[in-house]
């Protein structure tokens, strides 16, 4: 049986077409997705800078408030008293601080450190403690605000802020210390989900993931590093060892400051995205993650959509082609 050349050619002409329009869609498809990417990296980015400023302000106002605070008459008269004249000046420093305490509820202690980092007066259960070796005393009594890493102490996870307290010759007597709930620092970080807070040794000090792991770091620390963190009991005294994770280059490129978007594979193969933006108060640094197979769900839905519509194309033409071919051949 000869076959019909206009036949064999209508079919040729179908193959070639099919194999067209499916190149033409893996290319969409290519084009859309490389889209979907930097769209996807450029919001990353925006939202880090849009969490980090929101960070920056709640910083910034705390530590004013504390040295705000730190100025209060009663409070600068029992930090620049002796032992005799803190007692009839206690009193009244006393209900100052827990007046503090009484008006904000995210406060939970404040303390006056004297200059030998020594608790000579709080609300909690701190009286007498040394915080000598802590940042939060330490920086104050070179005459600096100062806002702690989150830090789990008294069975929670707090943000420590000190301020100088001043004599009135304008040397430090000692340091006011006010310990907030980390739910504030937290709560500026929004509803945002896979979001981080990382600390200059690229701790995770606020762990905004589906599987948080809050005081762990990106990458292993160096001894050195390790020992002078849990010394000074940066992340609290109930942090007594700080686990690692294996994102060296994570923690690289944050350290850098980058102002483009990182892309790096945890562990079981996915490949990240991370839009990171440095805080102006302190070397912290919010970093905002997606998963690239999430940045190209659209993409990939497109390509569904354009795959089934050019195989109905197909099986449509196909008949179309077959009856076209029975017209134009000869009869008999």
């Amino acid at each position: 049986m000869k076959l019909d050349p206009r036949l064999l050619g209508l079919g040729i002409t179908l193959l070639f077409g099919s194999i067209i329009l499916n190149a033409a869609i893996f290319q969409l498809y290519a084009d859309n997705r490389a889209r979907a990417i930097v769209t996807a990296d450029r919001e990353l980015m925006t939202r880090a800078a849009f969490i980090a400023d929101a960070v920056d302000r709640t910083l910034q106002a705390r530590m004013i408030e504390t040295f705000t605070f730190a100025a209060l008459p009663s409070l600068r008269a029992f930090a620049a008293s002796d032992t005799v004249g803190r007692l009839t000046r206690g009193p009244v420093a006393r209900e100052e601080l827990r007046a503090i305490v009484a008006a904000d509820d995210h406060i939970r202690a404040a303390s006056i450190v004297d200059v030998n980092g020594r608790v000579a007066m709080t609300t909690d259960d701190s009286m007498l403690a040394d915080w000598g070796e802590r940042a939060f005393v330490r920086e104050p009594m070179r005459g600096q605000l100062f806002a702690s890493v989150p830090a789990r102490d008294f069975g929670e996870i707090s943000t420590y802020y000190g301020a100088p307290i001043l004599n009135n010759a304008g040397d430090v007597a000692g340091a006011l210390v006010l310990r907030i709930s980390a739910e504030e620092l937290g709560s500026t970080l929004g509803t945002f989900t896979d979001v981080l807070l990382v600390d200059d040794d690229g701790v995770r000090v606020v762990d905004h993931t589906t599987k948080p792991q809050t005081f762990v770091v990106l990458a292993p620390m160096t001894a050195d590093a390790m020992t002078r963190a849990l010394a000074q009991r940066k992340y609290g005294a109930e942090v007594t060892q700080i686990r690692a994770t294996n994102l060296a280059l994570l923690r690289d490129e944050i350290s850098r400051g980058r102002s483009t978007p990182i892309v790096y594979a945890e562990a079981d193969g996915k490949t990240i995205h991370a839009g990171t933006r440095r805080l102006r108060t302190n070397s912290w640094t919010v970093v905002v993650l997606q998963s690239e197979s999430a940045m190209v769900e659209s993409a990939r839905d497109t390509l569904a959509a354009m795959i089934i519509v050019a195989a109905l194309s197909i099986l449509t033409a196909l008949p179309l082609g077959f009856l076209v071919g029975r017209a134009l051949r000869p009869a008999g």
